[in-house]
């Protein structure tokens, strides 16, 4: 398929304007549109002066004028004329589906939409539009600029759809995985669910610096408070919610620990985008305290390997496809199963057994 001419993204927070980087950087002429003028300057800011180091720390070609193919604007009917739009506004699914309900009022009847939600399915976002068939997941790893991966799926979109959906991936230097089925949390987040949720319960045995510095003994690129803090501690608990409606408790922090980050939250620590969260952020760099005596994380990472045979079981991806999903999300070399052929199968059952019996967590309830 051609690859479209004119491409859009509604959201200009932190991973709307990395996408519309990507897509600018590629030589489509793009048209980022966000209601708050402030979210929008903030975007266009970022571009011409952040925009080239970032992408030069992803491994990416650095264009003379990055941003030269960047518009911005309030209003949809900016987007009239794009074959492409990916929507990265928050993961509230009223506001996803006023916003696509709207969005195609504005652009052509086949225009493809591409969804970066990541706690909610694109049948969900779309259910409000006239024609739901040209929604796809288009969910990227965080960071966008520094991870390859897109996720691509939609078990009502057309398969010109999801073909486009591919293409842009390819445009852009990502890789696209088309996933087997559509869940909420898709397949990467929710392996990243699994590793969030599990360290937020084994700060009832430890600090989270002793959790994320025995997670990097580990070999993990980074601790699951850290990715906490990364992608927001408000986004977090918004994105549980989310995940509650489809899976229960299963990625629910301890009662103890939730009123602890909504404190946080209340008090404006978010994480990284404010400087603060479980730990203290510089820029990029989060500044994770050394410690005596770091955490021991294998229940973390049995949590992980059995999400991943969750995944399978549902129809997501098969073995192969979960590993590289989480290989290229992560920035690693080692999938989940990978993991499991090293430890053992038998020593990760019997290590989720123990933990499910201490704390009763659904995250810790073995299924293989």
């Amino acid at each position: 398929m051609t690859r479209p001419t004119h491409a859009g993204v509604v959201g200009a927070g932190l991973m709307g304007r990395d996408i519309a980087g990507l897509l600018a950087t590629a030589g489509l002429p793009v048209t980022l549109v966000d209601v708050d003028p402030d979210a929008l300057a903030s975007a266009r800011t970022y571009h011409e002066t952040d925009l080239a180091d970032a992408l030069a720390r992803g491994g990416l070609a650095v264009p003379d004028d990055p941003a030269g193919g960047i518009r911005y604007g309030t209003d949809l009917a900016g987007l009239a004329g794009a074959e492409f739009v990916v929507e990265a506004v928050p993961e509230d699914l009223a506001l996803k589906r006023r916003l696509l309900a709207d969005l195609e009022s504005e652009v052509p009847p086949e225009t493809v939409v591409g969804t970066n939600t990541s706690s909610l399915t694109p049948s969900e976002v779309a259910a409000d539009m006239a024609h739901p068939e040209r929604v796809v997941l288009f969910h990227f790893a965080n960071p966008a600029l520094e991870r390859d991966l897109v996720e691509i799926a939609g078990d009502d979109a057309t398969p010109a759809a999801l073909e486009m959906a591919h293409t842009v991936a390819e445009a852009i230097d990502r890789h696209p995985v088309e996933l087997g089925a559509e869940y909420r949390a898709n397949c990467l987040s929710r392996l990243s669910a699994s590793i969030k949720c599990a360290g937020t319960w084994e700060l009832l045995e430890a600090e989270a610096a002793a959790v994320d510095r025995g997670a990097l003994n580990l070999g993990f690129d980074r601790g699951p408070l850290e990715f906490i803090d990364l992608i927001g501690i408000d986004v977090h608990l918004a994105t549980v919610d989310n995940l509650a409606a489809a899976y229960g408790d299963r990625y629910t922090p301890p009662p103890s620990v939730r009123e602890r980050m909504e404190a946080m939250v209340d008090a404006g620590n978010l994480g990284k985008k404010t400087g603060r969260g479980f730990f203290a952020w510089e820029g990029e760099t989060c500044r994770l305290p050394e410690v005596a005596s770091p955490h021991d994380v294998t229940p973390v990472v049995g949590a992980l390997v059995n999400e991943a045979h969750r995944l399978v079981a549902d129809g997501v991806g098969d073995a192969e496809t979960v590993n590289e999903v989480l290989e290229r999300g992560s920035g690693g070399d080692v999938g989940p199963f990978d993991v499991e052929s090293m430890l053992g199968q038998d020593f990760l059952r019997e290590t989720l057994e123990s933990r499910h019996a201490e704390t009763g967590a659904a995250v810790y309830d073995p299924v293989f």
